[in-house]
């Protein structure tokens, strides 16, 4: 009997989760598909049916997962979950799998890559490319220190996603639910480890190590 496969795919653009669903139905059988662009709209459809994968952006339309997913797997141990995003994976691979995450694509990947990679994924197996696995090894699954932005906790990159938004102080306090004291002092940390003083000469160092906000 062949199998079935109930995926949730979760991303702020619907071209992108379009695209993903005309792979699966093209290259997988048994694939039923639904589509989430928000957070909200995620943890609904999870508390509503039952899927067997997820497949996930990092940023959508009201907040990132990157916030969300010990959650998510805390109350969903056993559903796999495929990172597919353009957010590097040199400074967010390792921290999603440690996360739980079951995979790490990359959006820059061509087409045979992601089917190759939801293959394995719908097999069970984890998928991370060749790229970030070398690393993982080369690292003894410790970051380099040749990037300062691979300094930052998970913390502390949540936080500097929120500046480079234009986000306020007070209103990331009000999204992570935590005093604006606390925020201002992950800024300060953030702003001492990159060797900044202010938000445009960080996004210059950014821009230096080529850095995409998730």
């Amino acid at each position: 009997m062949p199998l079935t496969y109930h995926i949730l795919i979760a991303d702020d653009h619907s071209i992108i989760r379009r695209g993903l669903k005309f792979i699966l139905d093209a290259h997988f059988t048994g694939c039923y598909v639904n589509e989430a662009g928000t957070i909200k709209d995620v943890k609904n459809l999870l508390s509503s049916f039952t899927f067997s994968h997820l497949i996930f952006d990092m940023q959508m339309l009201d907040d990132n997962i990157i916030e969300h997913l010990p959650e998510i797997k805390k109350q969903y141990p056993l559903i796999p979950i495929l990172i597919y995003t353009m957010s590097p994976e040199e400074i967010y691979g390792k921290r999603m799998l440690d996360m739980g995450a079951t995979g790490f694509l990359s959006k820059q990947s061509s087409e045979t890559e992601v089917i190759e990679a939801l293959d394995m994924f719908l097999k069970g197996k984890t998928y991370i490319s060749k790229e970030l696995k070398e690393k993982i090894i080369k690292d003894d699954f410790k970051f380099n220190s040749e990037s300062p932005i691979e300094s930052l906790s998970d913390r502390e990159l949540i936080v500097m996603n929120y500046i480079l938004k234009g986000i306020g102080v007070k209103e990331i306090s009000l999204k992570l639910d935590l005093k604006p004291t606390t925020i201002a002092t992950y800024k300060a940390r953030i702003f001492n480890k990159l060797g900044v003083s202010n938000i445009m000469d960080m996004r210059n160092v950014l821009d230096v190590y080529k850095f995409t906000s998730s």
